[in-house]
């Protein structure tokens, strides 16, 4: 898939308000998926992040034992991929709203975030490590900075991995005691046994 900037998107155009079709948009794309890729301020990479779409807005929990995100502040580029092919499907730009814990606000996004949230450990004692080591943002959309065109067939635009000691990028690495060794070795026991 092929990311185009927005037509007529332009740096005077990005402090406009969304119009309606690129608010169901971006709200149709950031709720059928649970991550999102947020590119802080300051940094050269996207960053994937679970969340939920909540208040008009793509609501997220980090810090202390959650993801991990540098502070977000201001405003941040976010994208949405497909969930399927992994293809974008809109970037925008999105002003960051940190909420103070135990407000109204908080607590609704707590809730959400609370019941999407996976293999939480500490169920019991969630909102409470949230509001003493964690933040919940919510990351209002101000623009829409890329719109994707293309369709199933397009190439997805995405990165190459990053390498390092832990990353396989190429043929994997020889396994010594296949599957098939295993399997030879238990049927000549099993037939050792029966004889």
């Amino acid at each position: 898939m092929t990311a185009q900037p927005a037509p007529g998107h332009g740096q005077q155009q990005l402090r406009r308000p969304l119009s309606p079709v690129e608010a169901a948009l971006v709200a149709e794309a950031c709720s059928r998926s649970d991550v999102v890729w947020v590119k802080p301020g300051g940094t050269a990479r996207y960053q994937a992040v679970w969340h939920t779409w909540h208040d008009d807005a793509v609501a997220l929990v980090y810090g202390a034992g959650e993801q991990m995100l540098p502070v977000l502040t201001g405003e941040v580029e976010v994208m949405a991929r497909s969930k399927d092919t992994g293809a974008a499907v809109i970037g925008f730009l999105a002003h960051v709203d940190t909420l103070t814990s135990h407000t109204p606000e908080w607590d609704a996004a707590a809730t959400v975030l609370s019941t999407a949230r996976l293999n939480a450990v500490d169920v019991a004692q969630q909102r409470e490590r949230w509001a003493s080591g964690a933040v919940v943002s919510l990351l209002r959309p101000i623009a829409v900075t890329v719109a994707a065109q293309g369709d199933d067939s397009t190439p997805t635009g995405s990165l190459p991995v990053l390498g390092g000691p832990g990353t396989t990028t190429e043929k994997p690495p020889f396994h010594l005691g296949s599957r098939l060794r295993r399997a030879l070795r238990l049927r000549r026991r099993n037939d050792d046994d029966q004889n």
